[in-house]
């Protein structure tokens, strides 16, 4: 038997601060842009020992067991994953030839649960400095079961506390040496913590989602200190899965443009790669408006980045 305890708690130093959190409305809101769940919950008969049960009525589950003196028992499990949240990513390279991340997530209207933290996947890039508006801090980069991240989460000393509530927006700022990748955002809400009448089923309390897996989950930029031309070849492809081009045709020609200057980078033919960067770079100017900005920060400034360091190195 085990039971279903405790929170997560983290903590780390504020490095810099700026502007409130603003509210905002569904209005020009993509709802396509909406993170999913980060994992699911199998549902029905677990073992004979109990069931779990979806309760379409309230996006809850209930679950149902028979405690020590054969009594029927039951709980709500509700999941962090029913806040409505959207995340926008882009990148800008500075004078300096860092990158500047910046990083809008959006707590909708509609959603039923304030967002409390906010996780990026990373390959060791740790960032130069970070920014953060009032009552949210960078808490660093963190190993996790997802592999190493950095975060932000609501600061637990600001006045008053203030998580990201229904109709607000938050922008989160890094400064980076490494160029814009592909990786995973992890967003945490304050659901409700699931109490128990008494100790569940270690195996009824085994189908419930932990940690990161607990709550929302999007592809978004990421700082990258090991991209290369091949690793680049994946990181496109998913952000043909994130849905970053927005028309099917525009999505193949640019991956075929993609895949020919990265073929040319890897054989080391620097000016076919340029003449099929340049080709890139037409077709983002010319449909700008069926980019988003994470598709634009990997064709307009990894791919260009790559091609510059093959041929620092020649």
């Amino acid at each position: 038997m085990k039971a279903i305890t405790g929170m997560y708690v983290f903590s780390a130093i504020v490095i810099v601060s700026f502007a409130n959190s603003q509210p905002t409305a569904d209005v020009n809101v993509d709802l396509k842009r909406l993170l999913q769940p980060a994992s699911t919950i199998r549902t029905g008969v677990v073992d004979r020992v109990g069931r779990i049960d979806y309760v379409a009525q309230t996006g809850e589950y209930r679950i149902t067991w028979r405690g020590y003196d054969g009594r029927l028992l039951q709980t709500t499990y509700t999941p962090e994953w029913r806040a409505k949240v959207t995340l926008i990513a882009s990148a800008e390279r500075l004078q300096d030839s860092t990158w500047r991340y910046t990083y809008t997530i959006h707590n909708l209207p509609r959603s039923p649960h304030n967002i409390v933290a906010i996780y990026v996947t990373t390959d060791d890039a740790e960032p130069v400095r970070a920014l953060a508006q009032k009552g949210w801090r960078f808490t660093g980069v963190h190993q996790t079961h997802k592999g190493q991240a950095f975060s932000f989460c609501v600061d637990p000393a600001s006045e008053p506390y203030a998580p990201l509530a229904a109709g607000q927006q938050v922008c989160l700022q890094l400064i980076s040496k490494h160029p814009p990748a592909v990786g995973t955002c992890f967003v945490s809400s304050d659901a409700p913590l699931i109490r128990v009448p008494e100790e569940m089923p270690s195996v009824l309390a085994d189908r419930l989602p932990l940690g990161l897996d607990g709550g929302l989950r999007s592809y978004t930029l990421s700082p990258s200190r090991r991209l290369s031309a091949e690793s680049f070849r994946t990181h496109w492809r998913a952000a043909i899965d994130a849905g970053w081009v927005g028309d099917k045709q525009l999505a193949s020609r640019l991956t075929m443009y993609v895949e020919r200057t990265v073929a040319a980078l890897q054989s080391g033919h620097r000016l076919r790669a340029q003449n099929a960067l340049a080709t890139i770079q037409q077709l983002v100017l010319e449909y700008n408006e069926k980019l988003e900005p994470e598709a634009k920060a990997l064709l307009l400034q990894s791919l260009p980045y790559l091609l510059h360091r093959a041929g620092s190195t020649h």
